[in-house]
């Protein structure tokens, strides 16, 4: 049987957004992988941080405003996974 892992992202506070691959998760630590390398973040750290949610990393990141009102847009104008058969 196939392990799934979870889609993240990995936002830092210069503006980069990175997809990646949940490895594993601790109570202080995230294990990424991004572009074929493995990434531990700290989940104090206040440069960096793991999300599940864009919007979430967009505006964690201190993203243009509009930016995130564009996404959010966009978003909300795609059909949900569970209306599609």
């Amino acid at each position: 049987m196939a392990t799934t892992q979870k889609r993240m992202l990995l936002a830092s506070k210069n503006g980069d957004i990175s997809a990646a691959k949940l490895i594993s998760e601790t109570r202080n630590v995230w294990v990424l992988e991004v572009e074929k390398r493995e990434v531990r973040v700290s989940k104090g750290d206040t440069l960096q941080r793991a999300f599940s949610d864009m919007t979430d990393a967009l505006e964690w990141a201190e993203a243009d405003p509009e930016l995130i009102d564009h996404f959010v847009e966009l978003m909300a104008a795609k059909p949900s996974p569970c209306s599609q058969i």
